[in-house]
């Protein structure tokens, strides 16, 4: 069977199609596959690096590392393993009392991950926490005025004075304090109020600077940066037991605006997460190669502070570029998700057409054009009702009445321009909004329409014949009507014509000139 295609110069075949029913669901199937397709290709890796913050348990697994050092640290003095007091030979030994100290405040972090939970938890947090502050607030007392000496030798005392170094081994100042920020962090509870950086948000930071700090002193043999003074300096392995349980406090609570901003799933986490860390290690191994290289007498002091400059420019505008380039494919992949989930919104699910919404949208935008009087276009407003849809039904089935709907909007399609609005407004009615060049457009319309399902009707063998009834009424520009108003117009034009239908052998179609 051939029926005239307005779209394309040529006649087009309409093809057996399987049950509606299978179809339909095909259809929807295939839209929703792809709509999950696009958006978890934009989400998936925004959500990975937010699912290791909230769901492994960063401070749980930092609680667990603090007091696995603690615990080996006592090992060794207790057995006299230097590996485990100290990490590198010649290096300061961690003192017992601060391995001790860990051991608690590692109990404190654990507790505090189910702050929520049960009093008892929440006591065991705050206890083992001022356990953990009294160790170093007697330590700084005992620095600054020399009241109660002596928390940092309770253990193991015998061995304290003959550290292989030959300096008595004590508990560095930096330390303390690091204990002290550490252990009021956990015993104030963080504010309710999101969005606002609290006092036990500052307090870490302040700790996990002040562990950051002796790691680089160590890399580069900076001795200011992890001793203070003429004190014995913090331990290397003591700074990074304190860096570690810092980060888990700081990511213990994803409210946190520092931890919010790293966890997030747009655009912003995404930066952050891939930028910091390059950030922070670039000119840290970049530091470090130049004075290696310094020391090798490759270059001088101006040439290697020019070449780290230069080199970290390079690096830096690299990572940028590749950063930029990742969020600009993830946010055109989001676009285009948007994009085809806003036309599934505007679609009919089974015909392939617009939905109700669809025609509103795009006619009132049509309907704004028309009322800017385009020169030579004529609007027209076409409503057709599918005729026995229910006796269809009612006797060969809803796969039949489905497939005739189907089959009407097929029509449709051949019928008009690709340009032209076509919407099944629900059950068996469609509207059109078809511009022609003539006045008398219309008609010829109307004619296209009717020959196109006759040749339907003659193409197929079917148990029913396809029929519609039609109302038409041209849109009027300097009338300014809605598109209710319109619909309102030609549907009751189309409900004159039916009955007309009903009592006339050959029916015509009537063209009202005016809408009223």
């Amino acid at each position: 069977m051939e029926i005239r295609n307005t779209r394309r110069s040529e006649w087009v075949n309409f093809p057996a199609r399987p049950p509606c029913n299978q179809t339909n669901k095909r259809t929807r199937w295939i839209r929703s596959l792809d709509i999950l397709s696009l958006t978890s290709t934009v989400t998936n890796q925004a959500d990975t690096a937010s699912n290791v913050v909230r769901g492994v348990g960063i401070d749980r697994l930092a609680a667990v590392f603090a007091a696995l050092v603690g615990a080996l640290v006592i090992v060794g003095w207790a057995l006299d393993i230097e590996t485990l007091k100290r990490l590198v030979p010649n290096l300061v030994a961690m003192n017992p009392s601060t391995a001790f100290a860990f051991i608690f405040l590692a109990i404190s972090v654990w507790a505090s991950h189910f702050e929520d939970g049960s009093q008892p938890v929440i006591i065991a947090a705050r206890y083992s926490a001022f356990v953990v502050l009294i160790i170093g607030s007697l330590k700084l007392c005992e620095l600054t005025t020399g009241w109660f000496p002596g928390v940092d030798q309770i253990l193991f005392i015998d061995k304290l004075s003959a550290d292989s170094t030959g300096v008595p081994n004590r508990m560095a100042p930096n330390t303390a304090f690091n204990f002290v920020l550490l252990s009021v962090a956990i015993i104030f509870p963080r504010r309710k109020q999101s969005g606002r950086i609290d006092l036990s948000t500052v307090l870490i930071v302040l700790s996990i600077f002040g562990s950051f700090l002796p790691i680089i002193g160590y890399l580069y043999g900076t001795k200011p940066f992890y001793g203070v003074g003429q004190f014995i300096p913090m331990a290397l392995h003591t700074a990074f037991t304190f860096l570690i349980l810092g980060l888990g406090l700081l990511f213990a609570r994803p409210g946190r605006p520092l931890v919010a901003t790293v966890s997030d799933n747009g655009m912003s986490g995404i930066m952050v997460r891939r930028l910091l860390p390059a950030v922070i290690g670039l000119p840290i191994l970049l530091g470090w190669l130049r004075l290696e290289g310094q020391k090798l007498d490759l270059y001088d002091n101006e040439l290697g502070a020019a070449l780290v400059v230069v080199v970290q420019i390079l690096l830096l505008a690299i990572m940028v570029s590749w950063n930029s380039f990742i969020l600009l494919r993830i946010d055109k992949e989001r676009r285009d998700a948007e994009s085809k989930l806003a036309e599934l919104v505007l679609t009919d699910d089974l015909t392939g057409l617009r939905n109700r919404r669809g025609f509103t949208l795009l006619g009132e935008h049509e309907l704004k054009l028309a009322n800017n009087k385009r020169m030579g276009i004529v609007l027209w407003c076409l409503y057709a009702d599918l005729d026995g849809l229910k006796k269809i039904n009612d006797t060969l089935g809803h796969d039949a009445g489905s497939q005739a709907i189907v089959n009407t909007a097929t029509v449709l399609k051949a019928t008009f321009r690709e340009a032209d609005i076509i919407a099944r407004l629900g059950g068996d009615e469609f509207a059109i909004l078809a511009a022609t060049n003539t006045s008398t457009g219309g008609n010829l319309l109307i004619e296209r329409l009717q020959a196109n399902v006759a040749a339907f009707n003659a193409g197929n063998d079917l148990r029913y014949k396809l029929s519609l009834s039609v109302g038409l009424v041209p849109v009027e520009p300097d009338e300014m009507h809605t598109l209710d108003e319109i619909l309102k117009a030609a549907d009751a034009q189309m409900y004159s014509n039916k009955q007309e239908r009903k009592n006339l052998t050959s029916p015509t179609i009537r063209l009202v000139p005016t809408l009223v």
